[in-house]
């Protein structure tokens, strides 16, 4: 009997590899579906995520844009500007607390023009030698198509530190 139920299960689990594969190869549209229920249901729990923490810690603005940020420490001189390649340090998570990227205590350099449109944003109200925590709503991170382990219309929460205009 076990033996049989070891079967059968084997062969569902081929023919729903074959489904799924047959549903890709076609542009199946219950893919997309996934992915839009996914999308959606990313974007809202990264309102509900960005609620709770303005709720939680009214030290946290949010930008028009809908960029949720808290400066922790001011820095000093002039924000930097859109344009400009800014050497920082920084850790990436998701709203649950698993990181997904990291500078490793190590500086980095980030063109601002190449980055994703909400950390640009943050960076541009920080100074040399700021510390801030920014939550990026999926709009302004990866959007809805996501990438690598960052899900589609994924909320993304950076520690980052300005260490200096790159020079």
């Amino acid at each position: 009997m076990r033996k049989y139920f070891s079967i059968i299960l084997l062969a569902g689990l081929i023919l729903g590899a074959i489904s799924c594969k047959s549903n890709k190869e076609n542009g199946s549209d219950s893919d997309n579906s996934t992915i839009m229920s996914i999308a959606d249901m990313n974007k809202q729990e990264g309102e509900n995520y960005i609620a709770d923490m303005m709720k939680k810690d009214p030290s946290f603005k949010k930008t028009s844009s809908g960029l949720c940020y808290k400066i922790l420490n001011e820095g000093e001189g002039e924000n930097f500007k859109p344009s400009d390649v800014v050497d920082v340090i920084y850790t990436g998570k998701h709203i649950d607390g698993s990181e997904f990227d990291s500078s490793k205590g190590e500086t980095v350099q980030f063109p601002l023009q190449s980055v994703v449109p909400g950390f640009r944003e943050v960076i541009t109200l920080m100074k040399p030698g700021a510390k801030a925590i920014a939550i990026i709503p999926g709009h302004l991170g990866y959007g809805d198509k996501g990438t690598g382990p960052i899900g589609p219309n994924e909320t993304l929460v950076f520690e980052l530190t300005t260490v200096a205009l790159h020079q």
